[in-house]
């Protein structure tokens, strides 16, 4: 007698049931519309795709020295250096800023800092970077797209000027803007005051196999602005450097070195192409396309690998694939991400 009624639950609860499973991939769908470049480059981890990243080889594992990764602003303007920490960074990005001069964003995570600096101000692109890996972000104020990005992001936010001014200290021996310093200790006290969420980061995996044509004289030219005299890079391989050889930096041919005269080394470095251009604002900024997708190469081990790299958007991760679409390995130890305007900008050699 209750039978018709039964099968009639049923049926509306197979309904519900596939009302939501459309919904949900509706919603994984609506994840990656709107983003530039349309058509994949290669599979990526996170909402809206489901195939596997494949790795070159197998990851090695790395201990950790802090918490939660974490990432700052340091200045790179020639009365800022020497610089203090970049020698303790996992991963230093170097992006231009504006007027020929670029700025760095380093992640601390397995080697502690006691002191960073000069840390100066945020930009936007440092910003959609800092989203995508979900860590904490330290700076000194920012461009006015960067400060409102950070409110809209919800980036988990150390800004010296705002919120902050207590993680950080001034060097009178610096001049400002120049004499802004902090170290790990007091970022991670920043961090768990803030009730921040401690976040491993997602570094790129390690390797110990490196292949591609061999780097000539190893050494790597990075040009920005070359032509008008500006700012150029070299990276020099050193085989008394560490444990077998690194690569020692240079800026505009002199030796970079940290203040307290710690060589500026990376054991790998990748160069990576993001159109830029500079913007009629005051002061004058650079934008700098870092969501989207473009070519790649990683030296490692005095080898040239080519790529290609992705970021979907803001909130999705920063990552590099190898000709196979698997995640481009590094070495253990320092890795530099240099942005360059176009592959044009790097050259091999003296």
């Amino acid at each position: 007698m209750h039978k018709p009624r039964f099968y009639l639950v049923i049926l509306l609860m197979g309904l519900i049931l596939t009302a939501g499973g459309c919904g949900k991939a509706g919603d994984d769908a609506s994840a990656v519309t709107g983003q530039p470049g349309g058509d994949s480059l290669a599979p990526v981890v996170g909402k809206g795709h489901k195939e596997p990243i494949v790795l070159e080889e197998e990851p090695v594992e790395e201990e950790a020295a802090l918490p939660t990764g974490i990432l700052v602003m340091i200045d790179n303007y020639e009365p800022a250096r020497p610089q203090m920490g970049l020698d303790e960074a996992d991963i230093v990005y170097e992006i231009i800023a504006e007027g020929g001069i670029t700025r760095y964003m380093a992640l601390y995570y397995t080697k502690a800092a006691p002191v960073i600096g000069p840390v100066r101000s945020a930009r936007y692109y440092f910003v959609q970077l800092a989203k995508g890996m979900d860590l904490p972000y330290a700076h000194v104020g920012g461009s006015e797209d960067a400060l409102a990005m950070i409110g809209s992001l919800r980036i988990k936010d150390i800004n010296e000027i705002s919120n902050a001014q207590k993680y950080f200290w001034q060097d009178p021996a610096r001049r400002r803007p120049h004499s802004t310093y902090t170290s790990t200790d007091r970022l991670v006290e920043a961090v768990t005051n803030k009730q921040y969420a401690y976040k491993v980061p997602d570094l790129p995996p390690i390797g110990t196999e490196f292949t591609g044509p061999t780097l000539a004289d190893g050494q790597l030219n990075l040009h920005y602005f070359a032509g008008r005299g500006g700012y150029q890079v070299q990276w020099i391989w050193d085989d008394d450097l560490g444990e077998g050889g690194r690569y020692r930096r240079y800026i505009n041919g002199r030796a970079q070195s940290t203040a307290d005269d710690v060589p500026t080394t990376a054991d790998t470095i990748y160069v990576i192409a993001a159109q830029s251009k500079a913007r009629n604002t005051d002061p004058v900024t650079s934008s700098v396309e870092i969501v989207g997708g473009g070519e790649a190469l990683r030296i490692a081990d005095n080898k040239v690998t080519k790529g290609t790299w992705k970021k979907e958007s803001a909130e999705r991760p920063f990552l590099i694939f190898d000709a196979n679409d698997g995640l481009m390995t590094r070495k253990a130890g320092n890795t530099w991400i240099q942005v360059v305007d176009s592959l044009e900008d790097v050259s091999f050699g003296k």
